[in-house]
C-alpha cells in the first residue's frame, strides 16, 4: 500500500459501479478511490464529481497501469474481463470482477493462471452470497432447521421494451441493453443473470452434478437469448433446483424475484427487491411446531442499513481481505468469499445449459464439449 488507505481503481462507472462498487468504497474507512475508466465523458465526469475522484482514464489500460493502485473492481461489459484481469494480476493488483468472469471457459482457465502466478488476492462479483437472507439460508441447511433440502426453485424477471432495430446508443448503454443486443457479449440474458444463482445453489448444495435446459430468443431485435429455464442436480444429494429467467416476460421494467427452498419439516419463500431499492430481502419460514400442529409462518428480519445490504458486505470484504483484517464485522466467513474457482463453476453451468438447448439433452459437468448457439 502506498498510503495509510487501500487506494482501488474501478474500471467501468454503469450501473454495477454506481449502484455497488463506488458508494461502498467511498464510504470504507480503509479505502480511496484513486481512479476511474469509461470509455463514456459523461460516466467520467459524474463519477469524479460524486466521489472526488483524483483521476479518470478512458482508456482502461492507463487505469490498470496506474502505480499508485493497489486493487480494482471490473465493472466493464463481460468481452472485457479477461484482457483486463490478467493485465491488473500481472501488475500484482488484486481484483474484485463481476460475473461472468468472460465469455469462454478457456478465458477464465487464463485468468486463473494469471491470477495463481501473481500471488493475488481475486473475488468474484456474485453479491447474491453476501445477502443476509441468503445467508441465512445457508447456514440453516447446514443446520437442518428444515430438515433435508430436497427442492429449490427461483423465478426472476425484468421487463425490457423492444427498441426496435436501431436503437439510440445512448439508450442502450444507459438501460444496459447492450447484454442482450451486443454480440461481443458471447450470450444474452441466461450468461449476465444465470451466474448468480448458479453460484448461490453450488453454495448451498454443492458442485453440480447434470443440466437440463430449454432456451429462447422471443425478442428479434436481440442478438442472444432472453428466455430459460434451467434445471440443476447435485452431486453431494438428491435435490433439485430450477431457475426461471426472463427479459421477455410483459411487466414492470423491474419486474419480481422470488423464489423457494422446501425441506423435508419446512419451507422458505423469499423475495428480492430491486437493486434499485436498496432495501433487504424477505424471507418467511414455513414449519410445524410438532407434527400434528398446523403451519406455522414467521418472517425473518434483517438489517435495513445500507452498509448491511449485499454489494456494501461484498465490497467490505473484499476490502478486508486485501488488508489482511478479520471479517468479523461484516459476518461473513470468509471461506465463504466466492473465488475465482467459483466464478468459473458458475460460467460452466451456463456454458452447459446452451449445450443442453443446442444438444436438446442433459448435459453433466465437468462439461466436455461445447459449440455456441447460433440463434436464427
Amino acid at each position: 500500500m502506498t498510503s495509510n488507505k487501500l487506494k482501488v481503481g474501478v474500471i467501468g462507472c454503469g450501473m454495477v459501479a454506481n449502484i455497488g462498487h463506488l458508494p461502498a468504497y467511498y464510504k470504507s474507512p480503509y479505502t480511496e478511490i484513486h481512479a476511474v475508466s469509461d470509455p463514456l465523458q459523461a460516466h467520467l465526469k459524474k463519477a469524479k464529481d460524486l466521489y472526488n475522484i483524483p483521476k479518470t482514464y478512458e482508456n482502461s489500460n492507463d487505469l490498470i497501469d496506474d502505480p499508485d493502485l493497489d486493487a480494482i473492481s471490473i465493472c466493464s461489459p463481460h468481452w472485457a474481463h479477461a484482457e483486463q484481469a490478467v493485465r491488473a494480476a500481472k501488475n500484482g493488483l488484486h481484483i474484485l470482477c463481476e460475473k461472468p468472469l468472460g465469455i469462454s471457459l478457456d478465458e477464465v482457465d487464463r485468468m486463473i493462471k494469471a491470477v495463481e502466478n501473481n500471488n493475488i488476492i481475486f473475488q468474484t462479483g456474485t453479491q447474491k452470497r453476501f445477502d443476509l437472507g441468503f445467508q441465512y439460508i445457508k447456514e440453516n441447511i447446514i443446520n437442518k432447521e428444515i430438515g433435508e433440502v430436497f427442492h429449490c426453485s427461483v423465478f426472476w424477471y425484468h421487463s425490457m421494451p423492444d427498441l426496435g432495430e436501431n436503437p439510440r446508443k445512448e439508450l442502450i448503454q444507459e438501460i444496459g441493453m447492450w447484454r442482450l443486443t451486443d454480440d461481443r457479449c458471447g450470450g444474452g440474458d441466461l450468461l449476465d443473470h444465470g451466474p448468480h444463482y448458479f453460484d448461490l445453489f453450488r453454495w448451498w448444495f454443492g458442485d453440480v452434478k447434470d443440466v437440463s435446459a430449454k432456451i429462447r430468443k422471443f425478442n428479434q431485435n436481440r442478438v442472444n437469448e432472453d428466455h430459460s429455464t434451467v434445471v440443476l442436480s447435485f452431486k453431494e444429494n438428491k435435490a433439485i433446483a430450477i431457475f426461471e429467467r426472463s427479459e421477455a416476460f410483459f411487466g414492470g421494467v423491474y419486474g419480481e424475484e422470488k423464489g423457494r427452498v422446501h425441506g423435508t419439516e419446512g419451507t422458505y419463500y423469499f423475495e428480492v427487491a430491486n437493486e434499485y431499492k436498496r432495501k433487504p430481502s424477505t424471507i418467511k419460514k414455513y414449519f410445524r411446531k410438532d407434527k400434528l400442529s398446523k403451519p406455522s409462518i414467521e418472517k425473518i428480519k434483517f438489517s435495513r442499513d445500507p452498509w448491511d445490504l449485499p454489494y456494501a458486505r461484498e465490497i467490505r470484504t473484499f476490502i478486508n481481505s486485501v488488508l489482511g483484517r478479520s471479517n468479523d464485522d461484516v459476518g461473513f466467513p470468509l471461506e465463504w468469499v466466492p473465488t475465482i474457482y467459483d466464478g468459473r463453476a458458475g460460467l460452466e453451468i451456463v456454458m452447459a445449459s446452451y449445450e443442453s438447448q443446442r444438444t436438446n439433452q442433459l448435459v453433466e459437468i465437468p462439461l466436455e464439449t461445447y459449440k455456441p448457439i447460433t440463434w436464427q
